[in-house]
This record gives C-alpha cells, sequence and structure tokens, in this order.
C-alpha cells in the first residue's frame, strides 16, 4: 500500500485510506455503493467524500490489492450499473489487516476463494439478480454460463432449499452449482443442481 498506492497516487490522507482498506476487507462480497460507504465511515467518525471514497477505491484496483465485481441480472440478460462488491486479489492481505481467526469470516473467505478460482479459470464473473434473489456468481467464458452459490454448510432445511432453491428459480440449461464445506449431498445432481466441497470445487480445471 506504501509503494503501489500512498507513494504513487500521493495521498495525504493515509488514515482514510486505512480505514477504507480494513471496512472492505471485513465486508468481503457485500454490495456498496460510494454514498453508503461514506455513511458507514462518518458514523465511525471518519470525514471523507463520495468522490474521495470512489477516488481510493480505484487505486486499490489499480494496485491489484481488490477486485471490483459488478451485478447482472439473469433474467433481463444486462450489467446493472448500481451496487459493487469487492473480494481481496490475495486472502492473507486481508487476513493480515483484519485478523484471520475470526469464526464468523468462514464463508466471506469461501466466496473470495470461488471468485479467484473462476478467475483462474477464465471467467469474467459478476453477482446474479433474479427477481429479489441473489446468486452469489454468475460466470461467463466465450458464450458460456455458470451459476454458482456458496455456503459454509448444508446444515439446514431452510439453507438447503434457499441454495438450491434460488438456482432452481434460473430456467435455463447452463451449469450450477452449490459450493460447501460439508459433503452431505456428496456429488450427487439436485434437479441438475451439483454439489460440490469447497476443495473439490477448486481442484476443478474446467466447469
Amino acid at each position: 500500500m506504501l509503494r503501489d498506492i500512498i507513494e504513487r497516487e500521493s495521498i495525504r490522507n493515509v488514515p482514510l485510506l486505512r480505514t477504507l482498506v480494513r471496512f472492505i476487507a471485513d465486508n468481503i462480497g457485500k454490495q456498496f455503493s460510494a454514498r453508503s460507504i461514506v455513511g458507514v465511515l462518518k458514523s465511525q467518525n471518519t470525514e471523507t467524500s463520495t468522490n474521495m471514497v470512489l477516488n481510493y477505491l480505484e487505486y486499490l484496483c489499480n494496485a491489484y490489492i481488490i477486485d471490483r465485481i459488478g451485478r447482472y441480472n439473469i433474467h433481463g440478460k444486462k450489467i446493472l450499473e448500481l451496487g459493487d462488491s469487492f473480494y481481496f486479489e490475495d486472502l492473507g492481505l486481508r487476513n493480515h489487516l483484519v485478523g484471520g481467526n475470526r469464526r464468523f469470516d468462514i464463508e466471506k473467505l469461501m466466496e473470495n476463494a470461488v471468485y479467484r478460482h473462476l478467475l483462474r479459470l477464465g471467467y469474467t464473473v459478476y453477482i446474479g439478480i433474479l427477481h429479489k434473489a441473489e446468486i452469489d456468481f454468475v460466470a461467463e467464458k466465450q458464450g458460456s454460463t455458470v451459476y454458482i452459490q456458496v455456503c459454509y454448510m448444508l446444515a439446514s432445511e431452510d439453507t438447503v432449499e434457499r441454495e438450491f432453491g434460488n438456482l432452481q428459480m434460473i430456467k435455463d440449461s447452463h451449469p450450477k452449482y452449490v459450493v460447501s464445506m460439508d459433503r452431505m449431498y456428496g456429488k450427487a445432481n439436485v434437479d441438475g443442481i451439483r454439489h460440490l466441497h469447497l476443495r473439490d470445487f477448486l481442484k476443478l480445471r474446467s466447469l
């Protein structure tokens, strides 16, 4: 951050940059606008502006510390202009910023790992919106599309219904996956939706 952002961009408000990058690290995958981030930071007694937040987010992206991911309307087949989410290029840097042993962070880290693997496989990745439901990832490559839901454990019927149910609402024939940390479904298909353990998903060379 010192070399790639603060010195290169001649940043004067270093405390704001530190607060902003820690905020993003603590909110991997959540939907934010620059205005909503400003509101959160001001509630924490950190004065800033929308333009400054936008600039600093751009600097973090240009330095390959974070990635910005947009939203995709599955029904309308179009990219939405509002509401970005952010993932880290390196989970080691992210964990250093916020601490890597927090028990409630596992799902965020899983999402980040799945996102990075999709990029390694050559996909362009979005967060999917279908009516009022959210699909964790819509991945596109050379005319093919893949839909993916990520959750920690399929430990209840409500969780199973939510993760598989959101994908069942998508009526096309593209591959659909639920990725979790348990093996309760093995590699079985549920209405054509394949369940994979995170470790098995990260071993895949193609989808």
